[in-house]
């Protein structure tokens, strides 16, 4: 009965085998949204086997479904499986499509693609290979045992708020992330929540790990570079140095991991 209902009209045009996956796959959506995937076994081959990035290929139905209910225990509270195509035939289809993770309220964690292989185990088809990988940029990597952290505090004039965050965000950042994006990559504004005693602002530079580049945190060269040396230093000095009420404090950090 599951392969033969819930087929609309506009999918009747795909073959019988894309509508008999498309319907698993409601249910195996149905299944995250209860919350309720004890059932999900019975999709996956004996020897299934999930191949997601950034880890060993999870095999076998006990350890699947050991894996999906710590995805549940963790918030995912939905998915959404996308068929786009498929080919091969009805002893082994290959099937492609899109995915969608959502988390708590109906929050997007994780969009990405993936190629499922489907395998006749009996009279009924099942997932024996999930390939999938995200669309999500790969996480950042930071500081790791040994590493150098760099703090920077930057004491700003309250009537000057607006045009460091501005210079930072709107001229500083992006130019940065075009010449120098190690330095883009690793470093981050930190932005108060308010003011300090003296109504000042502490803005900072967490730089981590940091880059050991002579220069590298340099402002001007590259901002030389994109604009003229000449507009460059009038950018600094407006956005950037007289908005500091004192000189800057510079912190260093090591890495030191507990055992």
């Amino acid at each position: 009965a599951l392969l033969q209902t819930g087929c609309s009209t506009s999918e009747k045009q795909f073959s019988t085998l894309r509508c008999s996956i498309e319907n698993i796959n409601s249910s195996i959506e149905e299944a995250f949204k209860s919350g309720n995937i004890e059932n999900l076994s019975e999709f996956y081959t004996s020897d299934a086997q999930l191949m997601f990035p950034g880890a060993p290929a999870i095999t076998g139905v006990d350890q699947i479904m050991a894996y999906w209910q710590g995805a549940v225990n963790a918030g995912v509270s939905n998915v959404r499986l996308q068929t786009t195509d498929v080919s091969g035939s009805a002893n082994e289809v290959i099937e492609y499509g899109a995915y969608t993770i959502f988390a708590g309220d109906n929050i997007t964690v994780d969009k990405g693609k993936y190629i499922v292989i489907w395998k006749k185990e009996g009279e009924k088809l099942k997932v024996f290979r999930d390939i999938s990988n995200s669309d999500n940029p790969p996480p950042i990597a930071r500081a790791v045992e040994n590493d150098t952290i760099m703090i920077i505090h930057n004491y700003i004039r309250a009537d000057k708020v607006e045009d460091f965050k501005k210079f930072n965000i709107d001229i500083l950042f992006p130019v940065s992330r075009k010449d120098n994006p190690s330095v883009s990559i690793t470093g981050r504004m930190l932005e108060p929540l308010r003011a300090n005693e003296d109504g000042t602002y502490t803005f900072i530079y967490l730089m981590d790990p940091a880059v050991t580049t002579p220069g590298a945190y340099s402002m001007l060269p590259p901002l030389a570079r994109e604009y003229g040396e000449e507009k460059a230093r009038e950018m600094i000095k407006f956005g950037f140095s007289d908005a500091l009420i004192r000189p800057q404090v510079a912190s260093h950090f090591v890495v030191r991991m507990g055992k």
